[in-house]
């Protein structure tokens, strides 16, 4: 898949999901073995990895139930090889507090082939992660 083709593709994902909040184009555009991860620490609905077409399914219908669109904006989309980007912000409301915070955000998409394989989300979550009284991401432990 060229870079144009990348940036098409995810062009289409965002406008639907923007559009009706419906991840379905995303998840047929998935390999089976999917990594999806945000850069949240443990202790909230979002944080881990989620595995497989179903795990990234779960993660979206899982989202509603932890933080409400208020907002979102799509800016720029950039595209490689082997990678994709597509930065934006959006205001988010935490539901377990109805906190509302702003947010900028990159989506790093890695594909294999003419599928994406890994996705890593970088955001500041941390009224979520303050919300569940949950720690804020930290680096991972060293090896021993």
């Amino acid at each position: 898949m060229t870079a144009d083709e990348k940036i098409t593709l995810l062009r289409a994902i965002f406008k639907e999901f923007a559009a009706t909040g419906d991840p379905q184009i995303l998840l047929s555009s998935l390999t089976d073995d999917i990594v999806y991860k945000l850069s949240i620490g443990p202790g909230t609905p979002l944080s881990g990895e989620f595995r497989g077409k179903n795990g990234v399914a779960e993660y979206f219908r899982g989202m509603p139930s932890a933080v409400e669109h208020v907002g979102l904006n799509v800016h720029d989309f950039f595209a490689n090889d082997e990678k994709a980007v597509v930065t934006g912000d959006e205001t988010l409301r935490v539901v377990k507090n109805g906190a509302v915070f702003f947010t900028e955000w990159a989506v790093v998409c890695t594909f294999r082939g003419d599928k994406i394989c890994h996705i890593l989300v970088v955001e500041n979550l941390g009224a979520l992660s303050q919300a569940y009284d949950a720690p804020h991401a930290g680096p991972p432990a060293a090896a021993s």
